[in-house]
């Protein structure tokens, strides 16, 4: 079979390589098009997400000196607040975690109190209380030790020192997922003192008056430690937020407050 004149001629190949030249040439341009528009709106949305997170630090001063200061500021009640900002808007909550029960300080009868009060059976209480203490205890003459977990099948045995988080808890010998999840709405580590009962929520306040703790009750009792929690979203899906606890009135900052733990995520 022979080829078209046209094609047997050497001009006909030059064209047909012309030709798929320049759709190559088009397929790359229109490929690095696409990528260009990519990276242009990858380095939009990380600018978008920085500028959201730099909002969320500067809103979470701007409640900590409301707080500091003489004036008027939110109820550290959990509660949600709004608040609008350029191209966003912001969700600010503050809690004070002064009525929270510190597991690294409290007594095993506070803490069985707790535990009855969260629903564990007598038996249950008693022993993950007692676990608890003897979890943060730095000597080993507690009933809960490293043989106790080693023949329970566990690869760890207690830390002998404070918890250093409250999902730490779920390690404690006979603690379950369930149990924690109750408990730890009613947990902080950074309340140093027995809570105080005007600001305990329902199932402190029972567990303080069935061990008969004096807490640091007084109308007049400022804040000492706070949880602030804020979310900003912005244009175009882009999200930021802010978790942090802070220590109020506190000595040993030349800025009179501590922030304890710093957290943050965006979207």
């Amino acid at each position: 079979m022979r080829l078209p004149r046209r094609l047997e001629h050497p001009r006909g190949f030059a064209l047909l390589i012309v030709l798929w030249s320049m759709v190559l040439l088009s397929l790359l341009f229109a490929r690095l098009v696409s990528a260009g528009r990519s990276e242009a709106e990858i380095a939009f949305n990380l600018r978008a997400a920085a500028q959201r997170q730099a909002q969320a630090d500067g809103l979470l001063y701007s409640v900590i000196f409301s707080l500091l200061g003489p004036g008027r500021h939110w109820p550290a009640d959990g509660a949600a607040h709004r608040i609008r900002l350029p191209a966003a808007v912001a969700s600010v909550s503050i809690e004070n975690l002064d009525g929270l029960i510190n597991p690294n300080t409290a007594s095993p009868a506070l803490l069985y109190a707790l535990l009855s009060r969260v629903g564990a059976d007598a038996t249950t209480a008693r022993s993950v209380s007692q676990a608890m203490a003897d979890w943060r205890s730095p000597d080993a003459q507690g009933v809960f030790e490293a043989p106790q977990y080693l023949s329970a099948g566990l690869s760890y045995t207690p830390a002998g020192s404070p918890f250093q988080s409250i999902g730490e808890l779920g390690l404690v010998l006979g603690m379950t997922p369930e149990l924690l999840a109750k408990l730890a709405p009613h947990l902080s580590l950074y309340n140093g003192d027995n809570p105080n009962p005007d600001d305990a929520d329902p199932v402190v306040r029972h567990a303080l008056r069935d061990t008969g703790t004096v807490g640091t009750s007084g109308a007049s009792h400022p804040l000492r430690v706070v949880a602030v929690d804020i979310v900003i979203s912005g244009a175009g899906g882009t999200e930021a937020s802010r978790q942090a606890d802070v220590q109020l009135q506190s000595s040993s900052s030349p800025t009179g407050f501590q922030i304890l733990t710093w957290e943050s995520g965006g979207a």
